[in-house]
């Protein structure tokens, strides 16, 4: 089972994107960005690569 927590949250003007560390059994962990509380990007291996992303797509907003 897999636990989830938001790290970071970016707004854009009309929309939130929260970029979220998933912890995996395995023990890897992965980064993926909700828009508005719904599945958007990812996964990332990198949280820097999910923010920026998340901000370059909050700027287009």
């Amino acid at each position: 089972m897999s636990k989830k927590e938001v790290v970071e949250t970016v707004f854009g003007r009309r929309s939130k994107y929260e970029i979220v560390r998933d912890h995996s059994w395995m023990g890897s962990v992965v980064f993926s960005i909700l828009k508005d509380g719904k599945s958007y990007r990812g996964p990332y291996d990198e949280l820097r690569d999910a923010v920026q992303r998340a901000k370059d797509d909050a700027d287009k907003d």
